[in-house]
């Protein structure tokens, strides 16, 4: 009994000795935060780490020639805890549920946006932060109203009060806000919301020239009128800044505080395809996540008072590849494409298979509905079959055999031909990583609830 006490005691050491090492070094020269940059992954779960991590080591992506993301190097230099994220009442949660947990160390609920379960207005990281003079900003690749960011921006009963966070973002503290929804502050009630803003300070940009032109003061940017354009698409708007581009933009202006600045980046649409269960454009999010990261952490390192945090809300989709036994016809199949199949039948599914995750950019949640349009002479399972590739980034056989499914059907033949298994479309109750670098970062390890990260924060800033 006491040898495996001492092994247990071992690998727990193992485990985190060389995040604390780097963060008691960090610490010895900045006790203090004066910046955080906290990088939430929407619904960025374990499994999807996982998946981008060991996917950029088993393929030859150009943006990766050492083949090691950023992710997986931070993660290795950093702290890393483990943390529940159950709301007052519920096992399961929601973005704003979440947020709000996350952002005011209060426990919430599902569909709340900055009120506790009661309903009562909650204090957040953010305002306080204002307090103490710094400055402070939100950026997400979906639209500012969503529920992430209302979650540090705003207090509301609802999420689906847009309007009225809109609303409430005009009227705030904060120096940056940059990202998608500009219907919610052009719409009904709000058709005079920008000229409001306009005369309370705020320089309002809606392409990526007209952020680049702002050098000091308050910015809002509102770069889409709904969701901001998913990354493996971004090639389509050259206007729009991509999320690495909307932080640099929000450092460059923040850190002309002295007193330290307070911003939260939000990678939201890693969610939107993990609830859709689709691998490829989830990896391509999570390349996004992990390019805005490269940016942040660089700027940690020479700053060398700034703390970065990535986390997420909650965990969406859990996406895994899995072995599965193939009949007779499919095996041969297979093997005559030079397959390596064992057991005889047995698929553990082989490395060139994350090339084909990866090559898939585009939704196949938007190739579909421009099928259905088609004339129904044309609505064929070769059209469809051909539509699909062009989505996939490559052929993929789906194994169609002249029948044409429905969405869902479709996903599920891409998802088998990929080998791939989901165990929802929704979210569920796993256990989050959070990992933290700079100043402070030793308080973030271990096992804790997201409503102690408001604490953390505080006390790695000194306050």
């Amino acid at each position: 009994m006491k040898r495996k006490a001492i092994l247990l005691f071992a690998a727990v050491v193992a485990f985190y000795l060389p995040g604390a090492w780097a963060a008691e070094g960090q610490a010895g020269s900045a006790p203090k935060a004066k910046n955080v940059i906290w990088i939430i992954g929407d619904g960025m779960g374990p499994g999807a780490m996982g998946m981008f991590m060991q996917g950029v080591r088993l393929t030859s992506l150009p943006q990766y020639p050492a083949k090691q993301s950023t992710l997986e190097q931070f993660i290795n230099a950093s702290v890393t805890g483990v943390y529940f994220n159950h709301t007052y009442d519920t096992i399961v949660t929601d973005s704003a549920g979440s947020a709000t947990q996350m952002s005011s160390g209060r426990l919430s609920r599902p569909d709340y946006i900055g009120v506790d379960y009661n309903g009562k207005k909650v204090e957040n990281l953010l305002e306080e932060a204002r307090q103490h003079g710094k400055a402070v900003g939100v950026i997400t690749d979906a639209y500012v109203t969503d529920a992430t960011p209302a979650g540090f921006l705003a207090h509301v009963k609802s999420r689906k009060e847009r309007n009225e966070i809109a609303r409430q973002i005009v009227d705030g503290k904060a120096q940056v806000v940059l990202g998608g929804g500009q219907k919610y502050f052009t719409q009904e009630e709000n058709k005079k919301l920008l000229a409001k803003a306009r005369k309370k300070g705020w320089a309002v940009v809606e392409n990526t020239q007209e952020l680049a032109a702002v050098k000091q003061g308050r910015v809002l940017g509102l770069f889409a009128e709904d969701g901001m354009p998913f990354y493996g698409d971004m090639e389509q708007y050259p206007q729009t800044p991509t999320l690495k581009e909307m932080t640099q933009k929000a450092v460059e202006l923040l850190s002309q505080n002295e007193e330290g600045f307070v911003l939260m980046v939000e990678a939201g649409k890693i969610d939107w395809a993990l609830h859709d269960n689709e691998a490829g454009p989830a990896m391509w999010e999570m390349l996004n996540l992990d390019e805005t990261l490269a940016y942040v952490w660089n700027f940690a390192r020479q700053s060398g008072d700034t703390l970065v945090y990535v986390n997420a809300d909650h965990e969406t989709g859990i996406p895994a590849f899995h072995y599965h036994h193939l009949d007779e016809d499919i095996a041969k199949h297979k093997s005559a494409q030079g397959e390596m199949l064992y057991g005889g039948n047995t698929d553990f599914v082989n490395y060139p298979y994350y090339q084909k995750v990866f090559a898939h950019k585009h939704l196949l949640y938007y190739m579909y509905p421009k099928f259905e349009q088609l004339p129904a002479e044309e609505k064929t399972a070769e059209k469809l079959q051909e539509m699909a590739d062009e989505a996939l980034g490559g052929h993929l056989d789906l194994q169609l055999n002249g029948q044409v499914p429905d969405y869902a059907g479709l996903l599920d033949k891409t998802n088998e031909a990929l080998g791939l298994v989901w165990a929802t479309g929704n979210h569920s109750s796993g256990m989050l990583l959070g990992v933290a670098y700079g100043p402070g970062a030793d308080g973030f390890a271990g096992v804790y609830h997201n409503t102690d990260l408001k604490g953390k924060f505080e006390k790695a800033l000194g306050w």
